[in-house]
């Protein structure tokens, strides 16, 4: 049936694409003027346009330097993104530039061979050191081997990153008597200050997490193993279900929850984050935009929620997800989409990003706020990007208090299988949570399933 479902829609893909070809929809080039279709996630295209319409100034701005450019955005509604490379393997596609909506896709695209190469196209700025200019954290998987020829190539450039970070009530600390400079370190300081801040009278709890089958193995059992084993894959280059440390963040994960330091609503799906914003929780550790849409929806939100560096993670760095744009390799302007992806989007827009509460990617602009990094003199190829991103924009205290750990930024392990590995080891743990077995049993079964997907 998925086969049959799978043909049909690539059959309405071409049907589409010769329709607007024979219809002069779209011409890559007229009158000297390239077109360069431009696909985003409705999601970002939202979060971008808030207040000050910053995706919409820097496309304005980009085609003002470039008036032989014609931007031509296009919105991709929620859940499409794969049905997207299916005219890819007839040699067409519906776009030039696509924004990649999480950061795993960008592997399964250059498996199956559906990327162009970005160095043709930006090798004076690569040369002049470009990828110096990025977090490290957020380049991970953007260059990558070519399935068929082993050879490396950077295939896409990240422009807006998210991070785990520790989510907390700035309120509740300041009503306890706890200063912020007590924030935790390690998991062991982030179990005291909790019990110090459960109050049963009030129906509050010290933390909470998102203990869901859809999201513990990503933002609990992840950030917890890396920061007490180091790394979070095995000899195998698989995620670790069988160290010591593994079996330890399971433990300290149920027992925290059987100890009722956390609400139960930590085991349904984004329950975590609403008993956050409603003050039953906390702490928090989640990703960095839980903590900012606290803020965003709460009036005079900084003073209640802060967000800060998560447990560990000055050490072994913190887990980040990235977004990349890409190029097809049917589009006929790749070029001029490549320079759309470096101008517009990875540097006029970080400020953009910035304001939507997600990491901006580029070191730029922190260091001009960090009087002991300030940038240095650079070759006229960076300089003239830097000078793209407004200088009147100051990113927050709380996102330059997180750059640290992107430095160190890892991602999960194997990005082909991690949604069944994820899956896999978040039902062993739910089980785990109501079973009288070992961590090290419960671990042994979601190992077992996961050594069946690599045979």
């Amino acid at each position: 049936m998925q086969k049959w479902i799978a043909l049909g829609l690539l059959s309405l893909a071409l049907v589409g694409a010769a329709a607007e070809r024979r219809l002069n929809v779209y011409t890559p080039r007229r009158d000297g003027v390239a077109r360069v279709r431009v696909l985003v996630a409705a999601w970002q295209y939202s979060e971008f346009q808030g207040p000050d319409r910053d995706l919409a100034r820097a496309i304005r701005a980009f085609e003002d330097r470039h008036p032989d450019i014609d931007i031509d955005l296009r919105i991709m509604p929620e859940g499409n993104e794969i049905t997207l490379m299916l005219p890819w393997r007839a040699g067409m596609t519906p776009f030039d530039l696509l924004l990649l909506v999480h950061n795993m896709s960008i592997v399964q695209n250059v498996e199956g061979g559906f990327l162009t190469p970005l160095e043709e196209y930006l090798q004076p700025e690569l040369e002049a050191g470009l990828l110096d200019e990025f977090l490290p954290g957020y380049l991970t998987s953007c260059t990558l081997a070519d399935p068929r020829t082993g050879e490396e190539h950077l295939y896409g450039l990240p422009f807006m990153g998210e991070i785990h970070a520790l989510n907390y009530r700035r309120d509740v600390l300041a009503e306890s008597g706890i200063s912020e400079a007590e924030l935790p370190d390690t998991w062991e300081e982030f179990e005291g200050l909790a019990r110090r801040l459960r109050d049963p009278a009030r129906k509050q709890y010290g933390m909470t997490f998102d203990l869901s089958t859809s999201f513990f193995t990503q933002n609990d059992y992840v950030p917890m193993l890396a920061s007490l084993a180091g790394d979070v894959e095995d000899e195998k280059g698989r995620l670790d279900v069988s160290s010591p440390e593994a079996a330890r963040t399971f433990r300290t994960l149920k027992r925290w929850y059987e100890e009722g330091l956390m609400p139960a609503g930590a085991l349904t799906p984004y329950q975590a984050a609403d008993d956050f914003r409603a003050k039953i929780a906390v702490l928090f550790p989640n990703w960095q935009s839980r903590g900012f849409w606290a803020i965003k929806g709460m009036e005079g939100g900084e003073k209640h929620i802060g967000i800060g560096p998560c447990p560990g993670s000055a050490e072994a760095g913190s887990l980040v997800a990235h977004y990349v744009g890409v190029i097809p390799k049917a589009s006929p302007v790749a070029r001029e989409a490549a320079r759309v992806l470096l101008e517009a989007f990875c540097f006029d827009l970080q400020p953009g990003v910035a304001k939507a509460g997600k990491m901006s990617t580029i070191k730029y602009i922190y260091d001009r706020q960090n009087p002991e990094s300030a940038p240095g003199a650079a070759p006229p190829e960076i300089e003239g990007l830097r000078k793209l991103v407004d200088p009147a924009h100051q990113v927050p205290d709380w996102m330059m208090s997180l750059r640290p750990t992107v430095d160190k930024g890892y991602c999960v392990p194997d990005p082909l299988t991690w949604y069944r590995v994820s899956d896999i080891v978040g039902i062993e743990f739910q089980k785990y949570l109501s079973e009288d077995v070992s961590a090290e049993e419960a671990l042994a079964r979601a190992k077992r399933q996961i050594d069946k997907l690599y045979e």
